[in-house]
């Protein structure tokens, strides 16, 4: 008969759980994307509109900014593109971002039950939410590409290295999300709250108006991890120049590192999660 000691003393190393993060990705990926298209049937077959909420909130709020600014009740001026090109490609790329950054909570939250009864590479539900996002930016693009051409911004070869900025957007949100999924999943303020502080923190960022020289708003800008992504994605949209390549630098490897952290704080926390949640 063979006997399995528990020993309360944690012997992982750093090294073991790469391995099994890295194991855990292999092994899930039939996972992932049985539940990604799972839940892309289930979540738009009893939706009139279906896939076209994912554009709803983004035009809404580009709408709402174009309107205003035509009729001079706000003076948004400097923007280097045509104004409703600019707002149309900012709301959408942030739109981007913050669907990325709550998928990971959402996710989770919708597998607790099977995470409590099931073991499978929780992995698995990380490769859905990118799945869920790249299926998101392809219908995006889908609608802003004519969009933009209708503007006078036809598609060039720099839109190629837009691609690069929206990569940088979607691993920010998730690795934004990933680093709260924990507590989102202990606390439902987490949920609760994200969709409160996203608006607010949209205006802190160069979505709805150019990049800002000197005062409160540029350092803001400056701190915000968002900002070079975005705008370098815009710039190869609309040809203009991109100043903020140090920054950009800067941000991608805080990004990577919030990311590895993040895939070793939700294997270390999620054990401990999914007992709590059981009891």
């Amino acid at each position: 008969m063979i006997v399995k000691v528990y020993s309360p003393q944690n012997k992982y190393s750093l090294l073991q759980l790469f391995r099994e993060i890295i194991m855990g990705f292999k092994e899930g990926r039939e996972l992932a994307w049985r539940l990604f298209v799972r839940d892309l049937k289930a979540g738009y077959t009893k939706s009139f509109l279906g896939v076209i909420w994912l554009f709803i909130p983004p035009f809404f709020i580009a709408g709402i900014w174009i309107f205003l600014n035509s009729q001079n009740v706000v003076n948004i001026s400097g923007a280097p593109m045509n104004y409703a090109a600019f707002t149309l490609c900012g709301t959408i790329l942030w739109s981007f971002f913050a669907e990325a950054l709550n998928k990971p909570i959402q996710r989770f939250q919708g597998a607790m039950s099977m995470m409590s009864k099931l073991n499978f590479p929780r992995e698995a539900l990380i490769l859905a939410s990118i799945y869920d996002q790249l299926f998101s930016l392809f219908l995006k693009l889908l609608a802003l590409i004519p969009l933009l051409w209708v503007l006078g911004y036809p598609p060039t070869f720099d839109w190629i290295f837009a691609f690069i900025g929206i990569f940088g957007l979607l691993m920010t949100g998730i690795s934004l999300g990933l680093l709260l999924s924990p507590l989102g999943l202990l606390y439902n303020d987490i949920g609760k709250g994200l969709p409160l502080i996203l608006p607010f923190a949209m205006y802190l960022s160069p979505v709805i108006y150019p990049l800002r020289e000197g005062g409160k708003l540029a350092l803001l800008q400056d701190y915000n991890p968002v900002t070079p992504f975005l705008e370098f994605t815009r710039s190869n949209l609309g040809g203009y120049d991109f100043t903020l390549i140090g920054p950009m630098y800067i941000w991608s490897g805080i990004v990577f590192i919030v990311f590895v952290f993040s895939l070793l704080a939700v294997k270390v926390a999620m054990p401990m999660i999914i007992e709590r949640s059981g009891s």
